[in-house]
Parts: structure tokens; sequence; C-alpha cells
């Protein structure tokens, strides 16, 4: 069994065996992955051979190491996969067993795999590159966003149909095979940046629990390399792609099978799109996202100052209603009004005191009263900024002036000449 990706078959049997057959092997190997976890990944070492049992029958498993292909003079080549044979794993059982093997033997091996995938899972974030051939290739790292639904700035009824939303895809396998549709979903937000689209992507993985495919375009030379990443990509995922306009738009209706993908385009300007990349086959649904209002704020003031109402909260609530201002600029007034000797503090605090000694109570009393002056600066510090933002939106800029006043200027003088009007010029 050669390593072939994508099929994995390689990595599903090396799990396998490492958690069920490898106490029977000589020697071992251990290796420590980047994760958040310290326990060391153990697998066969090269030419090991365990015994596994099934329904009465044995089965021999090896590892054989890499061969060349070139028996021969040796090749030097900066392309290993033109000269070398991958790794494999070698089975070996009586071929009265054979029927056994392919239909029952096998296949409870890949659900034993994706047993122990699923309970050990570490989810991952994947971003596109180029490779030494000049092939863009995925690579990975440990993804744990702290985003939640609960943190996102919008109106919860919105939060309640998207996680609705969610959940109905999740569920929806035999659905999409019935009426033989890819069971895929796409996603448009929309919105100026600062508005959280970044964060609802993040949201949205940790609801699903579902690995993100960060899609950068500008390493990806045509569309041939750009459906060969797609076809990379593993079920439970969700695709971002930010810059839309520049693919075509059948992409993400090609793969073929049941594969369980949650497709995320971004974008600042949805009226520059063009209307064939929007439509309901490809963008299922469309979210907006917008700019601060109070309810948001509230979400934002609970997550950074850890309150829930203040004397402020009313006008607060009125000036962001009369100003267009993004969640992450009433964040970054909540985050950079709490600086304490160069840190951000949240200004969380353990309500929980009881049975504690004198000493931590009074702590505990001044601790309560730093929180609540840090809140009255943050807020009378949001308060200024929102009036500010008011009188600029108010009044026009200095070259929209100077522009009006030029075509008001032009004007005057074009009615001059059209009215049988003339002007002199006195020269001495």
């Amino acid at each position: 069994m050669k390593r072939r990706e994508p099929f994995k078959m390689f990595g599903a049997v090396s799990t396998y065996l490492s958690r069920v057959c490898a106490g029977g092997a000589c020697k071992l190997k251990a290796e420590l992955c980047n994760n958040t976890k310290d326990d060391p990944v153990v697998t066969l070492d090269e030419h090991q051979e365990v015994v596994d049992s099934f329904d009465g029958a044995r089965m021999w498993w090896r590892l054989c190491p890499k061969a060349s292909k070139n028996k021969g003079a040796i090749t030097v080549s900066y392309y290993p996969g033109e000269t070398d044979e991958p790794r494999c794993f070698r089975l070996v059982f009586h071929k009265r067993h054979r029927q056994l093997v392919l239909s029952s033997y096998l296949p409870s091996v890949v659900r034993r795999w994706r047993e122990l995938t699923a309970k050990n899972r570490q989810r991952r974030l994947f971003t596109n590159h180029a490779s030494e051939g000049n092939k863009s290739v995925w690579t990975s790292v440990p993804y744990n966003p702290p985003a939640t639904f609960d943190m996102l700035t919008m109106d919860h009824a919105k939060k309640v149909d998207i996680m609705e939303d969610l959940t109905a895809f999740q569920k929806g396998k035999e659905y999409h095979s019935k009426v033989g549709k890819a069971w895929k979903r796409g996603y448009l937000l929309h919105g100026l940046p600062g508005t959280g689209k970044s964060t609802m992507i993040g949201a949205m993985a940790n609801f699903l629990d579902y690995d993100v495919y960060d899609l950068d375009l500008t390493s990806v030379k045509n569309n041939s390399e750009l459906r060969k990443l797609f076809l990379d990509t593993t079920d439970k995922s969700i695709i971002v792609i930010e810059d839309i306009d520049a693919i075509e738009d059948e992409l993400t209706t090609k793969r073929k099978g049941n594969s369980e993908r949650v497709f995320m385009f971004t974008t600042n300007h949805i009226d520059w799109l063009d209307p064939a990349l929007i439509w309901p086959g490809r963008m299922d649904k469309h979210i907006e996202m917008s700019y601060c209002r109070f309810e948001a704020f509230k979400v934002l003031a609970k997550s950074y100052l850890d309150i829930t109402d203040h004397s402020l909260f009313a006008e607060i609530g009125r000036l962001l209603d009369e100003t267009d201002t993004t969640p992450a600029d009433v964040a970054n007034n909540l985050m950079v009004r709490s600086k304490r000797n160069g840190e951000i503090s949240r200004l969380l605090l353990d309500d929980e005191m009881d049975g504690s000694p004198p000493a931590d109570v009074a702590n505990n009393f001044m601790l309560r009263c730093k929180r609540k002056r840090d809140a009255d600066e943050c807020l009378a510090g949001l308060v200024q900024t929102l009036k500010k933002a008011k009188m600029e939106s108010a009044t026009p800029p200095m070259d929209t002036i100077e522009e009006e006043a030029k075509e008001e200027h032009n004007l005057t003088q074009k009615k001059a000449t059209e009215g049988g009007g003339y002007m002199m010029s006195a020269r001495c």
C-alpha cells in the first residue's frame, strides 16, 4: 500500500497499527507533533513487522522503506518523487482469506482509523504556497481560534439563523445524495474591513469542528492547479477564498462524491462582483457583516470589560446609531485604554471569594474598584471617539469643499458665456 494523496491509505494504516499492534514491534519511532499536546506520536520503524488478527485470520504487516526506481547508477534529482518509490506497508495473509481481507478487514481498518482520528482530532489551518516544482501545495499548522458565536457582534436572531443553517448542512448528507447535489454549502461574507469576517470564519470552524483551508490565489498559476488544490482538501473543512472575482465561477461545483465542505467567500465590496459568481447555486447564503450597533456593543463590553450595564450605555447606543463605526474600531477603544505596564488586560475578575482570608477579600475589593475605574475610562474614551466621528461625518472634507467651489466657478463662467456676457482683462 503505497502512500498516494489524496487517498491517505498509508496514513490510515499507520495510525491503526500504531494504536492496535505497536506492542508487538521490536523497534518503534516516536516524534513530537506541532500541536498543543505533549504526547509523542509513536509509529513503526522501517523493516518492522507486526501481527494482527481478524475473525480468526492472521495478518502480517511490514513497513517497507523508500526504494529507488533506478537500480543502476545513482541519480541525483531535485524532485525525489521521480526517482524514489515512497514508503509502503506490505500486508501478507493466506490466500484463502483474500475475500475476507478485501471486503471486511481493510474496511474495518479504515473505520477504526476514522474513530481514532475523530477522538484525537487536532484542528488544522491549511495555507497554500509554491513548492520546489513551482506547484502550489498545502501546508498546515494547529488551528484553535478563540472566536465563538457568542462573541460575534451581530444581531442574536441573525446568529441563530446562521447556526441553524450550519446544523442543517451537517445533517444533510442523505438529502444531498437523494437530490444528486454535491454536499457543500457556500457562504458569502461581505462588509467593510473590521466588521468581523475573520471572526465569523473562526466561529464557524469552532461550531462545526472543521479544518480551515485559506486559499491564496496569488500563488496559484492557473485554473488546473487551483482545481488540484480543491481535490487535495479533506472532508469536514471550510475553504476560504477572499478574492472571489479572480476565479472561475464553476470551480466550487466540480468535485464529485459526498464531499462535506463549506466554502467561505469574502469581499469588501459586494457590488463589484459579477452576478454570475454570487447566484444561489454557488453562494447559498449571503451574510452581511455590518457596522457596530448597540446590541453588538454590549457583546464587546461583556467580552472586554466584563460589564453588562453602565450609565454611559444609553449615550453610546445613541452615538452608534448616528455613526458608522466598525466592531473592530469599538473593540480597539475598549482594549487600548486598558493597557497596564505594556500589557492588555481584559479586566476579568473571579467573583467566587467565599471563605477567603480577609486579606484576599480586601484585595478583591480593590480589584473591583480598579475594574470600575478602567471601565469608566474606556467608555468615556469611546464616547469621545464616537462624538469625533459624528462631527467628521457631518463636516465635508476640505478637498470636497474645494472641488465644489471649483465646479461652482466653472458653472458661473459657462453661464456668462452662454448668456452673451464677456469678461474683460485690464493690463497696464
